[in-house]
């Protein structure tokens, strides 16, 4: 850990020389925030060795004037917030009148070290410069250091860099907005890690000259006029090849991807009040056809259906089933979990397995899962060091949960004061981030603060466990919808990035193996499937895209596990 001090400290002697070295002006204003830890271990005094030693050294420069720690902290304790956004960054500064606000976050896991620092130009609100390093040592990360110091020196001094770290700057307009989203491929890169590749779509601030971006593993359909509200792929037309069914509000749609191109093979529109909340596809009546399973609403009663390719053509087999549906995997076999509405809360009812007998769709055995957890954002898998499955789900503030198996206790009964053996883990972080809702309850209800109309209640964000490096031990593949005004309003959702987690076993908790580069776009959907009908699976995402989500397109990249 000495090593973690004198790379900070090499951190601190850059910021201090080369960054903040500008000419004669108004003395810049500028706070430090202690950056967050994630780790399995306590190395919280890294965390303040680094915030001592970022402020001596911003201090060491007269043209820098550095509030007190003392202020960060009384200012911080009245956010009372555990996640710190963008949004929330600039309130800090607004509030104490700086020019700049430098934090970040370490993560520490085993020996990889992955560090985040950010800078945010508080007078612009443009997009924060920062960098981005998950290596094996510090000697990976230490070159890096210098270009994001770079980065900072010609973003206070206001300089034009050379071509050579033209591309290391964030791209922003007269607004302060990002170039737009998904470009194309150079705004691609694959990260490498311990397990692996993975490709992504990175925000522009993260491109440098060091790193050519290749588009090799990367794919992205033509933008589409939609909201797309929930996918999932299979082969669901008996050609033995895997089509993509995508939903929006009234419509489901089957693409199939060919070589480059996307083609509609199937269009079934729905009826003017129908409301569709999710899609997934799997052969439930064990025909050997994969079936499409809606969630639908009508008139704040479910109305949800299942189509099957018949004769050529997509028909109805079922319909006015009264269950949320959501399809999980359960050691390598595909189970339809149902759940019917609540009187009070709209998942207060348990969770069961749907079967088809004799062509019925009908209630099986009740699932060992915690009464009160929505069928949605949930997922079972075996994730941690035993060989019992354990349910992963997430809470209406995106935490992650695992429990035990069991059907004997309430979910909110299993988080009790002092704990329980059923609970295995929480993360501190929140994931996942939905727009995607429907209303709940009478419309001439009247709720407790007097404002009549029904709750609008948001689907949770798909969890997949995935055996990424074939050890027979499954990860953790969650997104995280990110929101500049963050999650505090409770009817109103404005996801415009995102990122994709993988989440694996540490020993003691859940930690993160990696993260994606920030997507620019909202992810609706996802899954790990094979889409190209090339034998290996790839991520595939369906992205919405600006602030109303009117735009979207399907993204892939491949997914190798060497």
């Amino acid at each position: 850990m000495k090593r973690c001090l004198i790379f900070f400290c090499i951190l601190g002697v850059m910021l201090s020389g080369s960054v903040w070295a500008g000419g004669a002006g108004d003395q810049k204003k500028v706070a430090v925030l202690p950056f967050s830890v994630h780790s399995s271990e306590d190395i919280n005094y890294v965390r303040d060795g680094i915030w001592d030693m970022l402020i001596s050294r911003l201090s060491a420069n007269n043209e820098i004037n550095v509030i007190t720690k003392q202020k960060v902290g009384e200012t911080l304790d009245k956010l009372d917030k555990k996640e710190i956004t963008v949004a929330d960054v600039y309130g800090f500064g607004k509030r104490l009148d700086l020019d700049y606000v430098v934090w970040g976050s370490i993560t520490k896991i085993g020996n990889s070290i992955s560090l985040d620092a950010k800078l945010l130009d508080v007078s612009t609100y443009k997009t924060p410069v920062g960098v981005f390093e998950q290596c094996q040592g510090l000697d990976d990360v230490i070159p890096r250091i210098g270009d994001f110091a770079k980065k900072i020196n010609y973003y206070v001094l206001g300089q034009t860099p050379p071509a050579s770290t033209l591309a290391a700057l964030p791209a922003t307009g007269a607004t302060g907005s990002t170039a737009s989203p998904l470009q194309g491929p150079d705004e691609a890169k694959v990260m490498q890690t311990s397990r692996g590749t993975f490709t992504s779509v990175i925000n522009p601030s993260f491109i440098t000259a060091a790193n050519p971006l290749s588009r090799k593993g990367f794919w992205m359909s033509q933008k589409y006029k939609k909201t797309f509200k929930g996918m999932d792929i299979g082969d669901v037309n008996g050609d033995g090849l895997n089509e993509v069914v995508v939903i929006d509000e009234r419509s489901v749609m089957v693409y199939q991807k060919v070589k480059e191109d996307f083609k509609l093979l199937n269009k079934i529109p729905g009826k003017d009040y129908s409301s569709y909340i999710s899609v997934d596809v799997a052969d439930i009546n064990g025909n050997g056809i994969n079936e499409i399973i809606v969630t639908n609403m009508e008139n704040r009663k479910l109305e949800s259906f299942v189509l099957e390719f018949q004769d050529g053509k997509f028909v109805m087999i079922a319909s006015g089933l009264r269950w949320f549906l959501r399809v999980v995997n359960l050691s390598g076999m595909s189970k339809l979990l149902g759940q019917k509405q609540g009187m009070d809360e709209a998942f207060s009812r348990p969770i069961y397995e749907v079967v088809c007998n004799n062509g019925e769709y009908t209630e099986g055995k009740r699932m060992s899962i915690p009464e009160g957890l929505s069928v949605y954002g949930l997922a079972i898998g075996n994730v941690d060091e035993g060989s019992a499955n354990r349910v992963i789900a997430l809470d209406s503030h995106g935490h992650i949960y695992i429990y035990k198996e069991t059907r004997e206790s309430a979910y909110f009964k299993i988080h009790v004061m002092g704990g329980s053996d059923k609970l295995i883990w929480k993360s501190d972080e929140v994931f996942g981030g939905s727009n995607n809702y429907f209303y709940f309850g009478d419309v001439l209800a009247t709720t407790s603060d007097n404002a009549s109309g029904p709750e609008k209640v948001f689907i949770k964000e798909r969890i997949l466990t995935y055996d990424i490096d074939g050890k027979g031990k499954e990860e953790i593949i969650v997104v995280k919808n990110l929101s500049s005004i963050g999650r505090v309003m409770k009817n109103a959702r404005v996801f415009t990035r995102s990122e994709i987690y993988n989440l694996g076993w540490d020993g003691l908790g859940m930690a993160e193996n990696w993260r994606t580069k920030k997507i620019q776009g909202y992810v609706a959907d996802y899954q790990i499937k094979d889409i190209d009908n090339d034998g290996k699976d790839e991520v595939v995402l369906a992205v919405g895209l600006g602030t109303t989500l009117s735009r979207s397109v399907i993204v892939a990249y491949d997914l190798d596990a060497k």
